[in-house]
């Protein structure tokens, strides 16, 4: 290293331990239980006990507004799970893990400039913590990938992921997820599903996307008129949306493969519903996550994975693309699918996909991975296999935040290289908050309000209606329709600037190729080329495309 770059590289150094605050545990706000602990051998004079309380962190300074690491410097005899509020709004579910001793965990939060407030609120509390620690975090670019991971995916595929790409980080598409279909027929426009007309009735406008579930397809009553009847109305439900240029997505709750139970809880989750005891480390060689072809847990597992393969190939043949969630919320200890370790998940999503893409054919699909926060690096079936990683959390009513904390966890975690979305939430996360934190997520899909479904009511209406009418939230209105959507690339109608001509009122807030890939803040360093810059100015958001020489 030359001298000038040592002297880059100290000044950098110092600036970071310049800015980097820490906060004593025994100096803040306790409620509800939690209480100080005397203490030699941590830092300053204690620690803190949280047991079933909150901890409040007041005047935590930030210089300016942005992006901030926050370090929680803590102890737990087990695994616990808690909130982290900023300023009274929900930055993340943070995990912590078990330790010997004292370790750490860190997540990235928005604070404003000034005086900010940092809770540790209590989900299962029980953790000590001695400090937290903020300093400056920078974001980094996303790199995404031009093309599905889907082999020679169909047009329609190409299409849907090239919409997800180039909008990514710029806007968010709207989403509901369906529960009853008795009252839709089979055929008829997507728009008269009980589920999409109430958040019409709620916002004044339709989803680009809906949620539909294989719930019914497999187990040991999927051949019953009434089930089957089900997932037909999905599937034509699919079509409609897709020939009006909205964005099927589907899950599987993914009923016992032995068709023994009727079920795909496991009992710890299932309450006083049924539950399933199938084991899918069965349908292993022992000792190994090779398949054991002849057993009959390998057999039961294919057979439902080409039947569901069926419907997909349905929708192939009539030019419709989807998105498809399987073995959603991995790592969550409530679905069958999830009890075993993250190799054997992964072996289990990849021959989902395997067996699906390169021996059933199907090729009009966009692939999610899902996991809990806790399992997203160490579950992970491999890039390959994935278009979108997701995450889903639900806030409590009325709770409009942007959680940028689970969204910086999964960017960092897939090295910026995968869309990411919100793929069941409550409370839609309010569009101001999601790009003032830069944590824009591709969609975002509530639970539905049939079968007493509570969760669009969490959401208020004057924010149903403010967010549905925000031009970078993209409903059914606001989509081109497939058949007239080229993606960029094939043919660039975009005139360029060459100079930016905002006013000097006007803040960026982000910068991105042409591929929709955030790139950073600042023109400098960017390699030439074209962009679109997003500026805000007097409170509106606009986008100036710009050309590098």
């Amino acid at each position: 290293m030359n001298i000038a770059k040592k002297a880059v590289f100290l000044s950098l150094v110092l600036a970071s331990a310049t800015f980097a605050t820490k906060y004593e545990a025994e100096s803040a706000t306790l409620t509800g239980g939690s209480g100080i602990v005397n203490s030699a051998g941590v830092s300053g004079t204690g620690y803190v006990d949280m047991k079933e309380g909150n901890i409040a962190f007041e005047n935590v300074t930030a210089e300016s507004a942005g992006k901030y690491q926050l370090t929680i410097h803590y102890k737990a005899g087990e695994f616990k799970s808690n909130y982290i509020k900023v300023n009274g709004s929900t930055a993340a579910t943070v995990d912590f893990n078990a330790t010997t001793g004292w370790g750490d965990v860190s997540i990235v939060v928005t604070l404003k400039a000034g005086a900010n407030n940092i809770a540790i609120e209590k989900f299962w509390g029980w953790i000590s913590v001695d400090y937290i620690d903020v300093s400056p975090y920078q974001s980094v670019a996303f790199n995404l990938s031009a093309k599905p991971v889907t082999p020679n995916a169909t047009e329609s595929a190409v299409k849907l992921y090239s919409f997800l790409v180039e909008n990514f980080g710029k806007k968010t598409i709207s989403g509901i997820m369906t529960g009853d279909m008795s009252n839709y027929t089979k055929g008829a426009d997507f728009k008269t599903h009980d589920d999409v007309k109430d958040i019409y009735t709620r916002s004044g406008k339709f989803p680009a996307l809906v949620g539909l579930d294989f719930l019914f397809a497999t187990g040991p009553k999927a051949s019953e008129s009434w089930y089957t009847e089900y997932t037909e109305k999905g599937i034509s439900l699919a079509k409609d949306l897709w020939n009006k240029g909205g964005i099927p997505a589907f899950s599987w709750h993914w009923k016992d493969p032995l068709d023994e139970k009727d079920a795909f809880y496991i009992k710890s989750a299932a309450g006083s519903n049924e539950y399933t005891d199938f084991d899918f480390k069965t349908a292993f060689k022992s000792g190994t996550t090779e398949w054991n072809t002849e057993s009959a847990a390998y057999k039961g597992i294919i057979a439902d994975i080409d039947h569901i393969a069926e419907y997909f190939l349905e929708l192939q043949k009539a030019g419709v693309a989807a998105i498809f969630r399987p073995l959603h919320e991995a790592g969550g200890l409530w679905f069958w699918w999830s009890i075993n370790s993250g190799k054997e998940f992964a072996a289990l999503y990849r021959l989902v996909f395997d067996r699906m893409v390169k021996e059933k054919g199907v090729r009009n699909l966009i692939w999610v991975y899902n996991p809990e926060s806790k399992v997203v690096s160490d579950w992970d079936p491999g890039e390959e296999y994935y278009d979108v990683i997701s995450i889903d959390i639900y806030n409590n009513d009325n709770d409009y935040s942007s959680n940028s904390g689970a969204f910086e966890k999964f960017k960092t975690a897939t090295g910026a290289k995968k869309i990411i979305a919100l793929t069941e939430n409550g409370p839609i996360p309010d569009v101001k908050n999601m790009h003032d934190d830069e944590a824009v997520w591709s969609w975002w899909m509530p639970w539905y309000s049939t079968w007493s479904g509570k969760w669009p009511g969490q959401t208020a209406n004057s924010v149903w209606k403010s967010n549905m009418a925000d031009a970078r939230v993209i409903t059914i209105e606001d989509m081109p329709g497939w058949d007239k959507y080229k993606p960029s690339g094939s043919e660039q109608t975009t005139r360029m600037a060459e100079k930016l001509h905002f006013s000097e009122r006007a803040v960026t807030t982000g910068i991105f190729d042409m591929k929709g890939q955030y790139m950073g803040l600042s023109e400098q360093g960017l390699p030439q080329g074209r962009y679109m810059i997003r500026k805000k100015v007097e409170g509106r958001t606009m986008f100036m495309p710009y050309k590098k020489k």
